[in-house]
């Protein structure tokens, strides 16, 4: 089980201090980047997120804008972008903005909010994402509650996964503590994006043991 430790925040200075809390213990990081429009938080940029020492980290940018086929240009200077990963409801052309981010060589992956289906990924698309992220809570925030119904979803894209022999990672962002992660490994998870149960602990060591020793 991958362990993705997410930032989110408007705050370069508290975003360094979580970088420096996980450097060393894991190998990517999850930079959740927010306009205002899609969903109401605003995070800093990609562009800001340059002054930020990452410590060697590979980045995956998780989008949570409208449009996000206009962002994708300002992860190109950071150093260690491995994935880019935008939420599909506001999302123009799927197949344009797929096409985009591979154009710079990084791994894409498309997002579903917690009430979105999985048809609303385009037929086209499964073939060709590197990602499937799967949010148990709502986009766009932190330390909300894990909705325990979206474990039929991540069952049924994994179910689709070996029907047709796809290899795209299924990856799971909210709400996630040992007993939901448990929960979303048993359902087909591969991946588990976590945020407040890391930077909330008393000892981050013992959180990142807690969680990838279930793997």
């Amino acid at each position: 089980m991958n362990i993705y430790p997410t930032i989110l925040t408007d705050s370069l200075e508290l975003a360094q201090h979580q970088i420096n809390l996980v450097a060393g213990k894991i190998s990517v990081i999850q930079l959740d980047i927010m306009d205002g429009e899609f969903v109401e938080n605003i995070t800093f940029t990609p562009v800001d997120a340059q002054t930020l020492d990452w410590k060697g980290l590979f980045i995956d940018i998780h989008l949570q804008t409208v449009d996000p086929i206009n962002d994708v240009v300002e992860c190109q200077e950071l150093r260690g972008m491995r994935t880019v990963i935008a939420q599909v409801e506001r999302m123009s052309l799927q197949e344009a903005f797929i096409e985009h981010v591979k154009s710079f060589g990084w791994r894409v992956g498309l997002s579903l909010d917690l009430y979105t289906p999985l048809v609303a990924v385009d037929t086209e698309s499964w073939k060709n994402i590197d990602v499937l992220q799967i949010m148990t809570i709502h986009a766009g925030f932190q330390g909300e509650k894990f909705e325990e119904s979206v474990l039929e979803k991540i069952q049924h894209a994994n179910q689709k996964k070996i029907a047709e022999g796809l290899s795209f990672e299924i990856s799971v962002d909210g709400g996630i503590r040992p007993e939901t992660a448990l929960l979303c490994k048993k359902a087909g998870a591969e991946s588990l994006a976590v945020g407040s149960f890391l930077w909330k602990a008393h000892d981050i060591d013992e959180a990142l043991h807690q969680l990838t020793v279930l793997s």
